[in-house]
Parts: C-alpha cells; sequence; structure tokens
C-alpha cells in the first residue's frame, strides 16, 4: 500500500541473464589472461636459464681443454739459461722443425768447405779436411766424402740409404777439395712444405729446388766456377726415437756433433728426382733409380 502510495515499484531480487553472462565472460577472460603472463613469465625464465647453462657448459669445455693439454716443459741449457717447449706426440714433428732439418742436413751434406768445421767455426789449426775413406763402389772414380758430410749421413741418413747416397756423394766430390783448393757451396733456393706420406703422421716428403756452386783455384790466385749445377728432389724423412744418452766424459768432436744432430729425432730414408722426365731428375746428385716392387700376376686355377 505505501509503495503504491509513493510511487516506487517493488525491488526484483532476480538479477538480469545478460548481466550475469557478461559477468562470466569478463572472470574467463580475466583468468586466460593471468594464465598467459604466468606462461610468458615462465618462459622467459627458462629461455634465461638456459643460456645461463649453455655459456656453462662452453665455459667447462674450454676449461677442460686448458687442463688436458700438456705443460710447457722448461729445458735447461749448460750455460744455466732456459726455454719453454711444447709437449707434442712423440711420432710428430712440426713442419717447421722439418724444414729446418732438411735444410741444414742438405746444406751440410753438400757444401765443402776448404777446411775442417767444428760446432766452434772454422779451425785452421786441424788444417784442410782430409775426409773419410768409404769402401769404393763399381765405377766411381773418388771415394772420399768430407767429415762434415759423413756426420751428417751417419745423423741423418737412415741406414737403408746411407751406403748408397755416400757413394754417390764420394763421386761427385772434387778430389781438390780435400787440398784446399776447391770448395763447393749449396743453396737452397726453394723448400717445400712438409706432406704427410698417405696420411701416416710419422712420415713426409719436402720438395726441394737448390744449386750447386764449385769454386776452383788456379795459379796466381785467381779462381773459376764451372757452370751452377742444379738440384731438384723430392727428400723422404720419417720421425725415429730421439738419442737422449749422454755422451760419455771423453768423446770426441764428431761424437758430439752426430748426438747434436740426432736429437731432432729425424732421418731421411731417400731422395727421388722431382722431375721425373728427364734422366736421373736432370741434378747433379743422380742417385740410381730405386727398384721398384714389380706386381705379381694373378694365376688362373685350373
Amino acid at each position: 500500500m505505501l509503495g503504491s502510495l509513493n510511487g516506487k515499484k517493488p525491488k526484483n531480487k532476480e538479477e538480469n541473464p545478460e548481466n550475469k553472462s557478461l559477468k562470466s565472460l569478463k572472470g574467463k577472460l580475466t583468468k586466460h589472461q593471468n594464465l598467459i603472463g604466468l606462461w610468458l613469465f615462465l618462459l622467459i625464465n627458462v629461455a634465461g636459464l638456459g643460456l645461463v647453462f649453455a655459456l656453462q657448459l662452453v665455459q667447462l669445455v674450454q676449461i677442460g681443454r686448458v687442463a688436458n693439454k700438456p705443460p710447457a716443459t722448461l729445458v735447461e741449457k749448460g750455460d744455466g739459461t732456459g726455454l719453454l717447449t711444447d709437449a707434442i706426440p712423440a711420432s710428430q714433428r712440426t713442419p717447421r722443425a722439418i724444414q729446418r732439418f732438411t735444410s741444414d742436413i742438405l746444406t751440410a751434406l753438400f757444401t765443402v768447405a776448404p777446411v775442417l768445421e767444428t760446432q766452434e767455426g772454422l779451425t785452421q789449426n786441424d788444417g784442410f779436411d782430409e775426409g773419410i775413406t768409404i769402401p769404393r763402389k763399381e765405377g766411381n772414380v773418388n771415394n772420399r766424402v768430407t767429415v762434415n758430410a759423413y756426420v751428417a749421413s751417419v745423423a741423418a741418413i737412415a741406414p737403408g740409404f746411407r751406403d748408397q747416397f755416400l757413394s754417390k756423394l764420394a763421386d761427385i766430390t772434387p778430389p781438390n777439395s780435400f787440398n784446399g783448393t776447391t770448395q763447393v757451396l749449396f743453396k737452397i733456393d726453394f723448400l717445400g712444405n712438409p706432406i704427410p706420406v698417405d696420411g701416416k703422421s710419422d712420415e713426409w716428403t719436402v720438395t726441394v729446388v737448390g744449386t750447386r756452386y764449385i769454386i776452383e783455384s788456379q795459379s796466381g790466385g785467381s779462381r773459376r766456377s764451372p757452370e751452377p749445377e742444379p738440384f731438384k728432389q723430392v727428400i723422404y724423412l720419417k720421425s725415429v726415437n730421439p738419442q737422449f744418452n749422454p755422451l760419455p766424459e771423453i768423446s770426441t768432436n764428431i761424437q758430439e756433433r752426430v748426438a747434436d744432430i740426432t736429437k731432432i729425432g729425424l732421418q731421411i730414408t731417400k731422395m727421388t728426382p722431382l722431375d721425373t722426365t728427364t734422366p736421373q731428375g736432370g741434378d747433379f746428385l743422380e742417385l740410381p733409380a730405386q727398384p721398384q716392387p714389380q706386381p705379381t700376376q694373378p694365376t688362373e686355377e685350373e
């Protein structure tokens, strides 16, 4: 009665269905937005943790490599000074060591000085290099090589190749080299990089191109130099166990020089002509051709 008299309608306690559905939809959207934000937060954290883990893994791998690397070795020389060396496998040699060995040995083999050379230099008191006599091969005119060449061959040439090489070296050594009237100079014009033989880690080939100069003294003090003689060979080398056994207290100069050369642990096993189209390679060494193994023919079974 009073409500009708005052013109007011009674309040409907039931909510409009449309409003109810809108509220429900807004609640669902809010939940979805919260879930999306949560997932994005988790993904960002997982990505950050993955990046940190990858960086830690890379750092651990680098630390492991450094830890497993053989340490540098301090080598003390006789005068008290020291130097650091890197450890390498026993059968391997660095390209620089192979090239230096090849250059030094070939120079010692093919250079003939007027006087005997020692580790301290040229020694005038010892007189001329009278050489060392080797067994004479059939057809050879000369059978002497210089002391320096003999030392280098004993220390640096493999036994299976040494006799053949020394025989040829004696034949091409001028006889007047032993009385001081003839000198022989050897100059390397090209020294190739070491190439492994058939993928082996302890054998290499080095291509060497050089020139040999013979200087002859004449009466009146004048000198004559014949035509330069080319050298074009492929040098085969292999690694051997270095010799570190100490020399006896009383040792000869030759023993000391041989021991000094063998410390590098390399040997020359053979030499072959670089130019195979020219007989004997077209150079002064002209080593006899080494016999090649003949292939066996398969036999037919009856």
